[in-house]
């Protein structure tokens, strides 16, 4: 009680009230150290800024529901950013006061965004330091020192702060891990490949982009004779719709993949020195080592595209358009047309993909000395995704880097304008406008699918599957007729599998996949 009493005194003292009636903290400022108040002082500061107008005005292009809180804290770290009026002592001045983004941001020649994620069961902390500036984040958690003296690596208050990786979660799993030495080795194989045979395959690549590109730009896609069907059933839909697929380049990892790609009317290209040791099967489920396999494979064949001047569309073969998504990202009218490269959101927020959760199986390249560098950067690192088994987690890391050290512009595209598996399974009013028609995105991913019996059963009670049976195993396609005419619907074909997924049509009589779930249909 006494303690009370005494802070009760201490805070009577110093809140004192202006003429106006306005309270304001009146020596605080005072109160804190000379250094401290160099960085930021309480009173002259800080400023409060509604968080919709702040993020309205800079796009950093992080996902828009990772800025949840209702506003946005300015800090001043010296007197000439501070806006107007904010140094007249006289001035019955808020504690924080709330400014416009205009007038938060007036004086600010620069200013140095920091995102942090205020979820709850999560005591995170953050301080703001003077000192040599940085543009990256130290993290610090009380993880037990595992490698050093054997101790749990998961948080525990009782542990000292210690400075760990970004991606060390709570229950001491690291995200982020180096390659160890086999990875190290294993990678200089196919790198070596690459570089020697590199004057080559770019001499046999560059009169085909120059054949088939449309304002500079070429649709990428990677496939193998596993993955032959949900390739095939791209290039159907496309041709049902109506929609421009004259400038796709399959980068197919066999010459019988470059033949099937070739009969269905696409440009293909088998590059034998980097691929030929590429599997034949698909991956049987999300970071196996087939799956590891092909994302090299999706490394080299962006980098090749963007290295010989062209803009690149990359696009996993589990993909239906609804309209030619180019006419988005051509629009120079468009915000978007100042950002260098833009991605899917995935829709994952965990810690390995923060902060962009950008979806690594639909992304749009610009070429540009930024973009250049950054594939060719990841190429060189590809042991990297050895290591983590996930393409998309290298990447994200990579953009992310190159966003602060090069200035490369970034932007997760809105979800439900360009959704995917997540959306597909947890996104159910997204998924009933799309499938009553009242909403038409621009494509549809099959992501977030365990493997490609799930894509097919999900494609076909999604009105979106649009490939003949009897063409479903490439072996059973006559080669003396046209492939398209012989495999191709002009009407999706339409079964039901599952009654707790979307599907176009009401599937109550078939079995659930997640147990638990309710009827996706009322």
């Amino acid at each position: 009680m006494e303690c009370e009493r005494e802070v009760g005194e201490f805070i009577e003292k110093e809140l004192k009230c202006g003429e106006d009636g306005e309270e304001h903290l009146s020596n605080v400022h005072d109160l804190l150290e000379k250094d401290i108040r160099k960085l930021a002082a309480a009173k002259q500061g800080m400023a409060r800024v509604n968080a919709e107008d702040f993020h309205s005005n800079l796009d950093y292009g992080y996902p828009a529901d990772y800025n949840k809180q209702s506003e946005v804290l300015m800090l001043y770290v010296n007197a000439h950013a501070k806006p107007d009026g904010m140094d007249d002592d006289n001035a019955a001045v808020e504690i924080v006061p709330k400014l416009s983004y205009e007038d938060a941001t007036k004086k600010c020649e620069a200013l140095n965004v920091v995102t942090v994620q205020a979820s709850e069961g999560k005591a995170t902390c953050v301080a703001l330091t003077g000192g040599y500036e940085s543009f990256h984040v130290q993290r610090w958690m009380r993880s037990g020192q595992e490698e050093k003296n054997g101790e749990s690596p998961v948080v525990n208050l009782k542990n000292p702060l210690r400075h760990v990786s970004r991606g060390m979660q709570r229950n001491g799993v690291d995200q982020f891990h180096p390659p160890n030495l086999v990875d190290i080795h294993k990678h200089w194989g196919p790198l070596r490949r690459y570089l020697e045979s590199y004057d080559a395959v770019t001499a046999e690549l560059k009169p085909l982009l120059s054949r088939i590109a449309i304002n500079k730009t070429v649709i990428v896609m990677v496939c193998n004779m596993g993955q032959a069907s949900l390739l095939m059933n791209f290039a159907c839909s496309a041709k049902s719709r109506g929609l421009e697929v004259g400038n796709v380049l399959v980068f197919a990892t066999d010459e019988e993949t470059k033949r099937m790609a070739e009969g269905l009317g696409l440009t293909a290209f088998y590059d034998e020195q980097n691929f030929g040791d590429m599997p034949v099967q698909e991956a049987g489920s999300y970071g196996d080592k087939k799956f590891v396999a092909m994302m090299y494979a999706k490394v080299v064949c962006v980098q090749l595209v963007n290295m010989l001047g062209y803009d690149v569309l990359f696009q996993d073969v589990d993909i239906v358009w609804y309209k030619n998504p180019l006419d988005v990202f051509h629009d120079e009218t468009s915000e978007l047309s100042d950002f260098d490269l833009l991605f899917q959101d995935d829709g994952a927020r965990s810690i390995r993909y923060a902060p962009y959760s950008a979806n690594s199986g639909f992304y749009y390249v610009r070429h540009n000395k930024r973009t250049r560098y950054l594939f060719t950067s990841l190429l060189y690192s590809s042991d990297l995704i050895a290591a983590l088994h996930s393409h998309q987690q290298v990447l994200t890391a990579f953009i992310t880097e190159h966003s602060s050290l090069f200035g490369t512009r970034v932007k997760t595209l809105d979800g439900s304008t360009f959704p995917g598996g997540y959306h597909y399974h947890r996104q159910k009013s997204l998924m009933e406008d799309i499938v009553k028609g009242t909403y038409v995105p621009w494509l549809f991913h099959m992501s977030w699918t365990k493997n490609k019996d799930n894509k097919l059963k999900f494609f076909k009670q999604m009105g979106l599957w649009y490939l003949k049976e009897q063409c479903e195993v490439y072996e059973n396609i006559s080669q003396n007729t046209n492939m398209m005419e012989q495999c191709c619907s002009v009407e999706p074909i339409i079964s039901c599998h599952y009654r707790d997924k979307p599907s176009i049509h009401p599937c109550k009589d078939s079995p659930p996949i997640d147990k638990g779930r309710p009827s996706f249909w009322k």
